[in-house]
């Protein structure tokens, strides 16, 4: 009874509330047309916050509705008084070994997750360090650098060369960032399309998109459980690749056209040399690379995407902006609810 009490308090809930926050945010980007990416972004981590809040507060059911028989629904608000409400009456867990047990596995699981997370941070940083070059080495790759940051006011990353079989470019640090490159990878690829690839990373220092990635990736570890977590993790990532070409547009004199079909070019060279040599990619890859796209449809919409972006309207206006900011703090305190009873337990989703 007291496991099952866990899952119908808290797992399940989070579970629904996720799919619940997911749907609304899709139907409102869909209705109000939403293309600023950042806009986006901001409503796809909904389904990776809103259910901690589920967490937070502690509410009692019996006291708060009558359900009937058939169950109940409605919408409600959280109430600030029952966030992190403890128990008059302490837990003592060496007297329940029920608490003890689940206090244990909740240890294991945070233990594992900080693992998985320095292991990730590892990964990319020995990469990082492998081979770090300047511009004596590589002088048509600063040329790029120093022409994007001139534009885009961002300071000068750090360059280094890995020479293992990992070919996806990418950076590495939040305030002091590295752009990591295949030199595999910048022989496959012609001097068009490695402008582009360099733009397109240092587009993800000016967003700040690592930290951006490294919030939304502990979210989703930290609910496992929760299948639509990962959906919203997905839809972050791929607006991040998204936003970051239209950087390049804004900031580069290339036209749609040409950051389209560079970028196309440039993803299926990286493809074709991942496959042969039968390279492993790791699940936080860069979305830059093949391992990052579920299908050549999502690769479409990227490039149709690019293709019939506005570089005159890239960003939103302020009171359209505002308006999306009050709409994401209803959409994060409204509660969708619906309890059922199972036997002698409600069961409350919100």
């Amino acid at each position: 009874m007291f496991y099952w009490d866990i899952i119908a308090r808290y797992v399940l809930p989070i579970i629904y509330d996720s799919f619940v926050v997911l749907v609304l945010v899709l139907l409102v980007l869909f209705v109000f047309r939403i293309k600023d990416s950042n806009i986006r972004i901001l409503f796809f981590f909904l389904p990776l916050i809103k259910p901690f809040i589920i967490i937070l507060e502690r509410i009692n059911i019996n006291d708060l509705y009558g359900i009937s028989p058939s169950g109940a629904a409605g919408i409600r608000f959280p109430d600030p008084t029952n966030i992190i409400k403890i128990d008059n009456t302490p837990v003592k867990l060496a007297s329940d070994p029920n608490y003890l047990i689940m206090t244990i596995i909740i240890a294991m699981i945070l233990i594992l997750l900080l693992i998985r997370w320095i292991n990730i941070a590892i990964f990319y940083r020995r990469l990082a360090f492998e081979d770090r070059v300047g511009r004596k080495e590589i002088p048509d790759v600063f040329k790029t650098i120093d022409s994007f940051t001139e534009r885009t006011k961002i300071k000068i990353p750090d360059v280094s060369l890995t020479h293992r079989n990992y070919f996806s470019p990418f950076i590495v640090g939040i305030r002091r960032s590295i752009l990591v490159l295949s030199p595999r990878l910048l022989d496959e690829l012609s001097p068009e399309e490695k402008d582009i690839i360099i733009k397109h990373e240092l587009s993800h220092i000016k967003r700040k998109d690592n930290l951006i990635g490294w919030i939304a990736l502990i979210l989703r570890d930290l609910s496992f459980f929760n299948p639509f977590a990962y959906v919203a993790y997905y839809l972050i990532r791929g607006e991040q690749e998204r936003a970051a070409d239209k950087l390049i547009l804004k900031y580069s004199d290339s036209s749609p056209m040409d950051i389209a079909k560079n970028i196309l070019n440039s993803i299926l060279k990286l493809k074709k040399l991942v496959i042969s040599n039968s390279m492993f990619l790791p699940a936080e890859g860069s979305p830059f690379s093949p391992a990052g796209f579920l299908s050549y449809k999502r690769l479409d919409n990227r490039v149709s995407a690019i293709i019939k972006t506005d570089s005159v309207r890239i960003s939103m206006r302020i009171t359209t902006r505002i308006l999306m900011y009050l709409l994401f703090i209803l959409l994060l305190l409204i509660q969708v609810v619906y309890a059922i009873k199972i036997g002698g337990m409600t069961v409350y989703f919100r």
